[in-house]
């Protein structure tokens, strides 16, 4: 029962009961706009696994998607009319499991933030914030809570942070769960990992740097072989990605708008910064530089490989590591504030 106890089960169920809602509405009236074509190929690839269909990287997404398929085998869905059924050409069955696999994700992110970061050291309140934060966050509204993948690929990031920042070899089987859900991240931690060890010279984030350049190498040799489809392939060029750095047609409003829409977030970090440097009070600078970079990093691959205006998308992939910083900021501010009440 203290086990039980220290699982603090009721913020799960609490975490779940609020995200049923977003769940609920996706699935009577969420539509595939053309904004997000993506998910024809995700939905696709979750009624048949090897559909020859679904173009790289999508066909890469395999942890979720076979979840997703045999969740779909049982026939389990919901029969209630909804917008889904304006496209007859996509199974309804797979498209409510993949949102009900989304909501449960969430849920289960929202807790593992709660969970991770009061084993961090993050007092109970910021760590349950931080938990409502992600849960109402702007990303995963309207970009997890749809058709796709990313849902479980957030909440494998929430748990790789948390032993990374730990310096747990726990990272090593979620780094290779990655290579078949969301190579996104090891570009992350390739920047996270080098700026730690330049940091502290500490062996570990070293060799994490280049467990993450060793993943990231799987993944690309996976896709242009095992997986490779033409549709995407100028996206594993190195010189059409030079070039295209150079010679894009994306326009840099129309890009700077897209992702300031999905940072809400990101600026709650970026003012906390903002008033404590007002204020005179000490910030993380070392973190700061990070996510920075991590940005800029996610902004030259937007022009290069053609990601349009998907930047913030992606960016907000990251939003684990921005809440923790966000409760990293908070903290003496928290602990000056309970000492001046007592």
């Amino acid at each position: 029962m203290k086990y039980i106890k220290q699982l603090h089960l009721p913020v799960l169920i609490l975490y779940m009961l609020l995200a049923f809602p977003m769940f609920y509405f996706a699935y009577k009236f969420g539509i595939l706009l053309q904004g997000y074509k993506d998910a024809e190929s995700y939905l696709k690839l979750y009624e048949n696994l090897s559909s020859s269909g679904v173009e790289s990287p999508f066909n890469m997404r395999l942890i979720s998607a076979s979840i997703i398929h045999f969740m779909g085998k049982f026939g389990w869905c919901y029969s209630t009319e909804c917008a889904i059924d304006a496209f007859p050409q996509f199974n309804k069955v797979y498209y409510f499991n993949n949102l009900f696999f989304n909501f449960f994700c969430i849920a289960l992110t929202s807790y593992s933030i709660c969970i991770s970061f009061i084993k961090l050291g993050i007092s109970k309140w910021l760590s349950f914030m931080s938990g409502m934060l992600y849960l109402l966050g702007f990303g995963t509204l309207f970009y997890l809570m749809m058709p796709g993948p990313d849902a479980f690929s957030v909440l494998v990031f929430t748990w790789l942070l948390y032993f990374y920042l730990q310096k747990h070899v726990a990272v090593v089987p979620f780094f290779l769960i990655l290579i078949l859900q969301r190579e996104y991240y090891f570009l992350v931690f390739m920047i996270v990992a080098i700026m730690d060890f330049i940091k502290s010279k500490d062996r570990y984030y070293l060799l994490v740097w280049l467990l993450s350049i060793l993943c990231f190498l799987t993944y690309f040799i996976l896709r242009k072989t095992i997986f490779h489809t033409h549709h995407w392939a100028h996206q594993t060029s190195p010189q059409f990605l030079l070039h295209t750095l150079f010679n894009s047609d994306l326009q840099p409003i129309q890009l700077i708008k897209q992702t300031a829409m999905t940072m809400n977030i990101f600026f709650i970090y970026l003012g906390l910064i903002v008033y404590k440097w007002q204020k005179g009070l000490s910030i993380n600078k070392h973190y700061l530089v990070v996510l920075i970079l991590v940005l800029f990093e996610i902004t030259i691959l937007s022009y290069a490989a053609t990601f349009g205006t998907n930047n913030g998308r992606y960016f907000y992939l990251n939003i684990p590591f921005i809440l923790y910083l966000i409760c990293l900021e908070l903290k003496p501010l928290e602990s000056k504030l309970i000492s001046s009440q007592s």
